[in-house]
C-alpha cells in the first residue's frame, strides 16, 4: 500500500490569533506604573510560566472592552495547552455573555464561541482532573515509520504506540509541531473516547487549508510507555492520530531519535542548540534560533514534518518539482501540489551546513517575532533527525538540539 502524506494536518487553533493587546489603566490619584502590555506580560518568563489562575487575574485587570475580549481569548486557548477540559464552560459562558454584541459582529468570534453546544459543556463540567503520572523509569520506546507493519507506504514519520484505557492501543504521529493532540475517527471509537455530542471545531493548517471541521472528545486515560494522561481534551478528525505538543511537553525529560523515544534519559552531557517554548500566539511550539541564507529566524522543530527543511519564503532556485498535496489520506491523479526546492547554508548555534530545502506557496507557517519584528519562520522535520537529536527537559529548562 501507499500514500503517507507528505505531513499531517496540524490544528492551528483560530482562537489563538485573538491574543489581543490590553490597555494600561492609572489608578486615581497615584500614578503607579502602568500595567504592561498583556502580550507582553504573555511573552515574558512570567507570562510563559503562568499559571490559569494567574492569566485570569492579570487579564480581569484590562477594562478596556475590545482588549479584555482578546486576553479572554487568549486565557481559553491556555485552557486548551493545560488541558484543562472542567475549567472551559463557566469560562467560556461568562466570556460569551459579557462580549456578546462583539462576538456576534465578528464571523470569527461568532465560530469559536459555537464551538460547545449546552450538551457539550455539560459533559465538560462533570470531566475529572486532567492528570499526567509518570512512572519515572527510564524507557525506551521504538519509534516505527508507519501507521501499521502492513501499510508501507512512500514516507517515513515517527509513529509511536498509544494505548488507551479499555486495552486498544494505535500509533500515533510523535509530532512536536502539532499543538493539540489529535484523534482519528475510527481510533476514537476503538478508544472509547466520549464524544461530545454538540462541538464543533472549524480550523485551518500551515499548508493554506481552511474551513476544516472537527470534534472534540474526552479520553478517559491513555499511555504513553509507562505514563498515563487522564481524563484528556482531544480533537477528533478525518486526520491521522497526532500526539501533539500538548502532551508531549507533559511527558517530562525526553530524548528523541530518528529511531526511538526515550522517557527519562540521563541529562544532555552538551548541548549544540538551545531550544526554548514558544508561545507568541499562544500556539505553543518548540523554537530554536537559526540563519537560513544568513538570514536570521527561528526554526520550529517540527517531528510531524517529512521534510529536513521547509521554508516560508523562496530562496535561490534549484529546480521546480510535485509534491503529494500534505494532509491528505489517500493519493489520487489531482492530489499534485507544486514545490519549489533550493540550496542554502543553515546555522544553528554553531553548526553551519549546506542543505536543500522547500518553499510550497501558499503555506502559513507562523511567523517568529525578532529584534521587535515579525520573520519568516522554518520548519525543521523529521528527515533532520538522521543529524539531529532532540533533548527535551522543559521542566530544567534545558533543552537542545544535537548535532549528532
Amino acid at each position: 500500500m501507499s500514500g503517507l502524506p507528505m505531513k499531517p494536518v496540524k490544528l492551528c487553533v483560530l482562537l489563538l490569533g485573538w491574543g489581543m493587546a490590553v490597555s494600561t489603566w492609572p489608578m486615581a490619584a497615584t500614578r503607579p506604573e502602568p500595567e504592561p502590555d498583556f502580550n507582553q506580560w504573555l511573552q515574558s518568563a512570567q507570562g510563559q510560566n503562568a499559571s490559569l489562575a494567574q492569566m485570569r487575574q492579570h487579564c480581569d485587570r484590562v477594562l478596556d472592552a475590545q482588549k479584555n475580549l482578546g486576553c479572554s481569548v487568549s486565557v481559553i486557548a491556555r485552557m486548551f495547552e493545560a488541558k484543562a477540559a472542567n475549567q472551559l464552560p463557566d469560562y467560556f459562558l461568562a466570556i460569551k455573555r459579557k462580549h456578546a454584541r462583539a462576538i456576534e459582529a465578528s464571523q470569527e468570534l461568532n465560530t469559536l464561541f459555537s464551538m460547545f453546544g449546552n450538551q457539550s459543556l455539560s459533559i465538560l463540567r462533570a470531566t475529572g482532573d486532567f492528570s499526567v503520572k509518570g512512572s519515572g523509569q527510564r524507557e525506551v520506546l521504538k519509534i516505527h515509520p508507519y501507521a501499521s507493519d502492513s501499510f508501507i507506504a512512500s514516507e517515513v514519520l515517527p509513529f509511536i504506540d498509544v494505548d488507551a484505557a479499555n486495552g486498544h492501543s494505535a500509533r500515533f504521529v510523535l509530532d512536536t509541531g502539532a499543538p493539540q493532540t489529535r484523534v482519528n475517527v475510527e481510533t476514537a471509537k476503538l478508544m472509547a473516547i466520549r464524544l461530545l455530542p454538540d462541538a464543533h471545531y472549524a480550523y485551518s493548517t500551515f499548508y493554506g487549508e481552511s474551513d476544516l471541521s472537527a470534534g472534540l472528545g474526552i479520553l478517559d486515560s491513555i499511555k504513553v510507555g509507562g505514563s498515563e494522561f487522564r481524563n484528556v481534551l482531544v480533537f477528533v478528525s478525518d486526520r491521522d492520530n497526532l500526539l501533539g505538543l500538548d502532551l508531549i511537553s507533559k511527558l517530562g525529560r525526553l530524548k528523541i531519535t530518528n529511531r526511538t523515544l526515550e522517557l527519562n534519559p540521563p541529562p544532555a552531557k552538551r548541548c549544540d542548540a538551545s531550544i526554548v517554548v514558544s508561545r507568541l500566539d499562544l500556539n505553543q511550539r518548540l523554537v530554536v534560533a537559526a540563519q537560513l541564507d544568513r538570514r536570521a529566524t527561528q526554526a520550529i522543530i517540527d517531528t510531524g514534518n517529512v521534510d529536513y527543511l521547509t521554508a516560508s519564503s523562496p530562496g535561490r532556485q534549484l529546480s521546480v518539482a510535485q509534491a503529494l498535496t500534505p494532509g491528505r489520506s489517500s493519493v489520487t491523479a489531482n492530489d499534485s501540489k507544486r514545490f519549489q526546492r533550493f540550496d542554502g547554508v543553515l546555522a544553528l548555534q554553531g553548526n553551519t551546513m549546506a542543505v536543500t530545502y522547500k518553499y510550497y506557496p501558499g503555506f502559513t507557517i507562523p511567523p517568529s517575532l525578532i529584534g521587535g519584528q515579525y520573520v519568516p519562520s522554518i520548519l525543521l522535520g523529521w528527515r533532520a533527525f538522521k543529524d539531529f537529536e532532540l533533548n527535551l527537559d522543559l521542566d530544567s529548562g534545558r533543552s537542545c538540539l544535537n548535532k549528532l
